[in-house]
């Protein structure tokens, strides 16, 4: 199976690498000492890979375990609230109030606690030693003036693009390079050795990057059905009112609703081979991570990608 057909190499990506990391010996000591505290080297990269797979997978189960409550507990409110009002839904029980009041208050508290131990394993997923001593790894990488290529969402606590992190990196001053330590470079110059070079983005990356922050895309399936509907209604009101003239409704309508899905399925066969293309070059970027050569930061696009493509498979919209 290809790079671009694996979906699994996205996830691979990591936001530095140990390469990165070793090459400046204040930080290389700054991340040993760090890595001592929990009994990881953050500078293994395939060690941190695992610890990254086990926070997501953790996180997912963590996910799943929780739902159970969670559905428990909103159940445990309706029937609170049903109990409440009872008596006043049908008057015969209002001799059992006090009962229907007492169950109403039991399961209120039931969906309370299942609620809290929800939220608590979910926060004690979060907060492992291990993942916050990561989170400090990333801010002392930064202080001291590498490019991280992400920060992934889950380790932060976003539970989307747009909200604020739950578990932001620690706030660490910037730190001047030490003597003899490699100063960033460029974006295409690589701070590796030999012909290790940054892969240059493809033009469908480029093209893929711009649609998907266009929010292109997306309409065929409704447009198509509208379209039916449209003629169908010409037809009816053509059928109802005596007027032939709307027996055309159909007859335009439906090439017209074809030609749409057919517009639909083009594009969206593009839009995979685009996406192909972006997976593909993520391959690549994470080749060229692990001959040590220095990333530039992912667009939005690309690290909501790896987000979306967490090893699982699951296509990007």
């Amino acid at each position: 199976m290809s790079a671009s057909q694996d979906p699994s190499v996205a996830p691979q990506l990591l936001p530095v690498s140990g390469a990165e990391l070793r090459r400046d010996p204040a930080l290389h000591e700054a991340v040993r000492r760090v890595g001592q505290r929990v009994g990881v080297d953050f500078t293994d990269d395939e060690r941190v890979r695992g610890e990254l797979k086990r926070g997501r997978e953790a996180l997912a189960g963590t996910g799943s375990a929780t739902a159970g409550p969670g559905c428990l507990a909103l159940l445990l409110v309706i029937v609170a609230a049903g109990l409440a009002v009872a008596d006043q839904i049908s008057p015969p029980l209002a001799v059992h109030r006090t009962a229907l009041l007492a169950g109403a208050g039991a399961c209120g508290v039931l969906a309370a606690a299942a609620l809290v131990w929800a939220v608590v394993r979910w926060q004690r997923a979060r907060k492992d030693p291990v993942f916050a001593a990561y989170r400090e790894v990333l801010a002392l990488a930064r202080a001291h003036g590498l490019t991280l290529t992400h920060v992934p969402d889950w380790l932060v606590g976003k539970t989307d693009a747009s909200s604020k992190p739950a578990y932001p990196l620690p706030e660490v001053a910037p730190v001047g390079a030490a003597r003899g330590a490699t100063q960033p470079g460029a974006p295409d110059s690589p701070r590796g050795s030999g012909d290790a070079r940054l892969p240059r983005k493809p033009a469908e990356v480029a093209e893929w990057e711009r649609e998907q922050a266009a929010g292109a895309g997306g309409w065929h399936l409704e447009g198509g059905f509208l379209l039916l509907a449209a003629g169908g209604g010409g037809a009816f009101w053509a059928y109802t009112s005596g007027t032939p003239v709307g027996y055309a409704a159909p007859a335009l309508a439906v090439p017209a609703a074809v030609a749409v899905w057919v517009a639909g399925v083009r594009r969206s066969s593009r839009s995979a081979r685009l996406r192909e293309a972006a997976v593909a070059y993520i391959a690549q970027l994470k080749a060229a991570q692990d001959r040590g050569v220095a990333l530039p930061e992912l667009s939005p696009q690309l690290s909501r990608l790896l987000e979306e493509d967490d090893g699982t498979g699951t296509p990007a919209s």
